[in-house]
C-alpha cells in the first residue's frame, strides 16, 4: 500500500488494540462515575450482579460468545471473521477486569463523579473511532448486527434501535429481579447511546482521516483486511456512524 503524502502511517492492530483498551477504560468509568453504563455492556454488568459467582468480564465473554452463536446461525455459515472476533471478545473481558480493579481506588464526589462522566465520553468516543478505523472484525455485538441487518435484508436503523431496546430492557428486568431496583443505567447510558455517533464521525473524519493512514502490519490482518472484505466492513461500518448522529449507542 502506497503511503499518503503528509500522513502518519498506523498499523490496524494497534488501532483495534487501542479501541480495546480505551473502551475498556471507558466502561469501567462510566460505572464508577454512577452515571450509567454504555447499553452494550448493560446486560453483563447487570448478570454480574444477579450471579456474582461470575466477574463483569467473564459475563461480558460470554454474552459476546452468544451473539457469536447468533450471528453464525442467522448467517448460517463459518467465517475466519467470527473466530478472530472471539479473540477480540476474551481480549475486551480481560481487559474490563483489569481496568475495573485499577478504577476500583478512585475517590469519590458529585464533582469527580460529573468528571469521571465526561472523560468517560471522551475515551469511549476516542476508542470507537479507534475501532471503525482498524478495519478488522469488531467485538461479536458489531458483527451480529450486521449479520441481521445483510441476512434479513433489514434498515440498519431499525435493527440497532431494537437491538439497543432489547439491551435495556433486558438489563432492567434483569437488575428488578435480582436487586429489587435499577441500577447503572441512567443518563450517561442516554447520552452515550445519542452522541457517540455524532463523535465518532467527527474524530474519525476530522482527526484520524486527515492525520493517519491505517495499514496492516502483519500478513494475518492482511488476510482478513483482503479488498473484497474491507470494501465490505466499510460499507456496513458507515450506517453504525451515520445513524448514531440522531441517535445510535455506544
Amino acid at each position: 500500500m502506497e503511503r499518503k503524502a503528509g500522513k502518519i502511517r498506523f498499523p490496524c492492530e494497534m488501532s483495534l488494540l487501542c479501541g480495546l483498551l480505551l473502551v475498556a477504560f471507558a466502561v469501567c468509568l462510566f460505572i464508577r462515575s454512577g452515571y450509567g453504563v454504555t447499553v452494550i455492556s448493560s446486560i453483563p454488568l447487570m448478570a454480574s450482579y444477579a450471579f456474582p459467582a461470575l466477574d463483569f468480564g467473564t459475563w461480558n465473554i460470554i454474552y459476546q460468545l452468544v451473539l457469536v452463536a447468533m450471528a453464525a446461525a442467522v448467517t448460517r455459515k463459518k467465517s475466519p471473521g467470527y473466530l478472530f472476533s472471539i479473540a477480540v471478545a476474551l481480549a475486551f473481558g480481560v481487559f474490563l477486569n483489569f481496568m475495573k480493579d485499577l478504577l476500583s481506588g478512585l475517590p469519590e464526589s458529585p464533582e469527580l463523579d460529573l468528571l469521571y462522566i465526561i472523560l468517560a465520553h471522551a475515551l469511549l468516543f476516542f476508542g470507537v473511532s479507534f475501532f471503525m478505523r482498524s478495519y478488522l472484525p469488531l467485538l461479536p455485538v458489531d458483527l451480529f448486527i450486521r449479520d441481521v441487518v445483510i441476512a434479513y435484508r433489514l434498515k440498519y436503523r431499525t435493527v440497532k434501535t431494537v437491538f439497543d431496546v432489547s439491551c435495556i430492557t433486558v438489563s432492567a428486568c434483569i437488575c428488578l429481579l435480582s436487586l429489587g431496583k435499577i441500577t447503572d443505567l441512567g443518563i450517561g447510558t442516554l447520552v452515550s447511546a445519542f452522541a457517540t455517533g455524532y463523535f465518532v464521525s467527527l474524530i474519525t473524519t476530522r482527526v484520524y482521516d486527515r492525520f493517519f493512514e491505517f495499514v496492516p502490519a502483519t500478513r494475518f490482518a492482511e488476510r482478513l483486511l483482503s479488498d473484497d472484505a474491507r470494501g465490505a466492513a466499510a460499507d456496513e461500518r458507515r450506517p453504525v456512524i451515520h445513524f448514531r448522529r440522531p441517535g445510535g449507542s455506544g
